[in-house]
């Protein structure tokens, strides 16, 4: 999912932060459009944010399809305008994918109060882009430069976001995976036991102590190259973080070897250093490599009473597993559906009540008045840590846009003695100018069947700000998505892209790429770049080429090589110009450059010791999409995976022929080199350079070829998934 704020206009921010978002977005005050509930007690779905500038434009916040639009007017009421113009939005987009069938989730996005439409607002029915002109920010409440931003979906497709339709999150087992994002997290059952130093062998030795009493949840957070591990109880409340791992994310694919490493000869039979690298990057092993049922995850956190941190196991058989696509209750998350008293907008929900209400003041015996409890909640309301925990709630609760419901949805505030309606609206005359004035807002009788049918008239609402934040964690590209993002791409590449999506994200999830739009965007434009857009999964060549270039060559075919460079007027295989050396020259060198080339690769008959073959030069091509090339390479990447490529020419061809292979051999690669590192260093086109020589030349330090076209691939790119106009 792809997704930005409304307005975009700090330029020299071009990649948003959870704060960045929050700078572009105010609003959202008390009494001025806050979200889930009013001072009266009543739903708001959506949020009142202020435009940076009277002449920012309002931005589609992703890829959709327009379903209404209203163009621009004034509604007065009660001596204050309102801007009338409003766009609805149809958002389609996938969060992950369960086996080979995507997560495919639909929501919505309603912009209220523009003051003027943009001259190049799609009609209905047309597609618009993330970033595209809505119109300018109007009138609220007398007030210029404002908006009313909400998001909406309905139960089968919150149920999909979100992964429950209740409460809270359950506990009892582990969390999704058909979408994983953001924060990985460990349920720690209490009394776990603790180590004061990390286990060496596979026996723990006696613990030093236990967690106590509490269930704990352990967050991992990779970042920048390092990890954070911040654990919490369940409520929330913060236990401690550990000293930063400093280098860890960039060390994984290392670190994965060499727990790996520890194990038996036996116990290496039956894991991997993949299957324990997704055990430290996920907490769980969550693809199909091999891992040892017992491997133990060790990790450094903080428990109570041990503030510099213990060891503990966070592979335990009895902890639970889960991540920010979760959306955990400990981080906030709150699904509230309760107030089925009747369908206004009056919020009667308990739960929203129970947020607002203070605890009894000790000794107290005195029952407080309705009015007292009102003005309880208004206070409540008002303070900065109880909206924080409202932004958290998904609440269902009916649309306001339903013009034939008006009268009924508000007839509540007619009513005398409800203590957060002080003054209710008894005349007819003022009850009418308010309903007449609501009606001037609404859509929902003007959307499409479908739509209506999808969302029906009471649906869920999520606070837009944290919407944006928490999907901005999701780097899950979906069909239309990718074929935005790689636009510049041949036709037939984002052909091949599109059939190659769903492990190709995989591999973006699994070695954190897609965690940054900017490792993303390094990525897809180098690996896409370097094998023609996914077109090349073998080398080229026939059986002569490959057997003199990765196992033997004679004088004689050094020769040849020779005279068919200069025929042609091309640089010799060794990358060598003819102009720079003799036939004579290249005739005596190239065969003991092959020789010791194929050691390097233990290719050959020559390298037996090392079950080197003739015909191995063929055998042990290039395959993948960065291509793995050799016997020792093709046996290093099959011992990564716990998987046989070297045993049959079937086996070999499996880098090329089975996607998943095709597809995490780059990641491999990625993961291997840490071109992380390199790729998070920035934009320049001197780091675009220094991640292309990491992957075509072997070295950052080497510039590689057609770097011109890599830097194009990637601006390119770039631009689709970042923030900048």
């Amino acid at each position: 999912m792809i997704i930005s704020p409304p307005f975009l206009s700090l330029s020299d921010i071009p990649v948003y932060d959870g704060q960045c978002v929050r700078d572009v977005m105010p609003g959202g005050i008390v009494g001025s459009g806050a979200y889930p509930i009013s001072q009266a007690m009543g739903w708001h779905g959506g949020l009142h944010i202020h435009a940076p500038t009277n002449m920012e434009p309002v931005r589609a916040i992703a890829d959709g399809t327009v379903v209404f639009r209203r163009d621009a007017g004034n509604a007065r009421y009660d001596n204050e305008d309102h801007s009338t113009g409003c766009v609805v939005i149809r958002h389609v987009t996938e969060i992950g994918a369960q086996g080979t069938t995507p997560v495919t989730v639909t929501y919505y996005s309603i912009t209220q109060h523009l003051r003027q439409l943009d001259r190049d607002l799609p009609a209905v029915g047309r597609a618009i882009y993330r970033k595209d002109r809505l119109g300018l920010a109007g009138t609220i409440h007398g007030e210029s430069d404002r908006i009313h931003l909400e998001i909406i979906a309905g139960d089968a497709d919150t149920l999909k976001l979100v992964g429950r339709s209740t409460g809270e999150l359950a506990t009892g087992g582990n969390g999704r995976s058909d979408a994983v994002y953001g924060q990985m997290y460990v349920l720690v059952p209490a009394k776990s036991p603790y180590y004061s130093a990390q286990p060496a062998g596979v026996t723990a030795p006696a613990a030093a102590g236990d967690t106590g009493n509490d269930d704990l949840i352990v967050g991992i957070r990779y970042d920048a190259g390092n990890a954070t591990l911040t654990t919490c109880k369940l409520n929330g409340d913060i236990v401690g973080t550990a000293p930063q791992e400093t280098g860890a994310e960039y060390n994984l694919y290392t670190e994965a070897s060499a727990r790996h490493g520890r194990l038996s000869t036996a116990e290496q039979l039956i894991s991997s250093p993949s299957g324990w690298y997704e055990l430290l990057r996920f907490g769980r092993n969550l693809g199909v490599d091999p891992l040892p049922s017992n491997a133990a995850h060790w990790r450094k956190v903080v428990v109570p009473g041990q503030p510099g941190g213990v060891w503990i196991n966070l592979n335990a058989t009895n902890t639970r597993k889960f991540s920010d696509a979760d959306f955990p209750h400990w981080a906030g998350w709150k699904l509230i559906d309760d107030d089925a008293t009747d369908d206004n907008s009056r919020c009667d929900s308990t739960a929203i009540n129970a947020m607002l209400t203070s605890p009894p003041q000790p000794g107290a015996t005195t029952l407080l008045t309705p009015a007292q409890k009102a003005a309880d909640r208004m206070r409540n309301l008002c303070k900065p840590d109880v909206q924080e925990k409202l932004a958290k709630t998904i609440c269902k609760f009916p649309t306001e846009w339903a013009k034939d419901e008006v009268r009924k949805r508000w007839a509540w505030t007619r009513e005398t003695g409800h203590p957060s309606m002080p003054y209710p609206l008894e005349d007819e005359t003022d009850f009418t100018e308010m309903t007449d004035f609501a009606q001037k807002l609404c859509f929902w009788e003007e959307l499409p069947a479908e739509d209506k049918s999808r969302l029906t008239i009471k649906h869920w609402h999520f606070h837009p700000r944290e919407f944006i934040k928490h999907f901005r964690m999701c780097g899950w590209l979906s069909s239309g998505e990718m074929a935005r993002v790689i636009a510049a791409a041949p036709a037939d590449g984002r052909t091949r892209a599109e059939g190659l999506r769903i492990p190709m994200n995989l591999v973006l999830r699994k070695y954190s790429i897609s965690d940054s739009r900017l490792r993303q965007a390094h990525f897809l434009a180098q690996v896409g770049h370097e094998t023609g857009w996914w077109q090349y999964r073998r080398e080229l060549g026939d059986p002569s080429y490959w057997r003199t270039m990765y196992e033997i060559i004679t004088s004689a075919e050094a020769g040849s090589d020779y005279d068919r460079a200069v025929q042609r007027a091309r640089n010799l295989p060794s990358g060598v110009s003819p102009s720079k050396i003799t036939r004579a020259a290249y005739m005596s060198t190239r065969p003991t450059q092959i020789l010791t080339k194929a050691a390097g690769m233990d290719n050959g008959a020559a390298n037996s010791a090392n079950g080197g073959l003739a015909g191995d030069g063929e055998r042990f091509r290039g395959r993948g999409f960065l291509q793995i090339t050799g016997r020792r390479n093709y046996k290093s990447y099959g011992n990564y995976r716990g998987q046989d490529f070297t045993s049959s020419n079937t086996n070999a061809d499996l880098l090329a022929s089975n996607d998943a292979n095709a597809c995490d051999a780059s990641g491999f690669y990625w993961a291997r080199e840490k071109i992380s590192r390199e790729a998070d260093a920035g934009t320049t086109p001197s780091q675009i350079t220094r991640v292309g020589g990491a992957i075509n030349r072997g070295s950052a330090l080497k510039i590689p070829i057609h770097d011109m076209q890599r830097r194009n691939a990637f601006n390119s790119i770039w631009q689709k998934v970042n923030d900048a106009l």
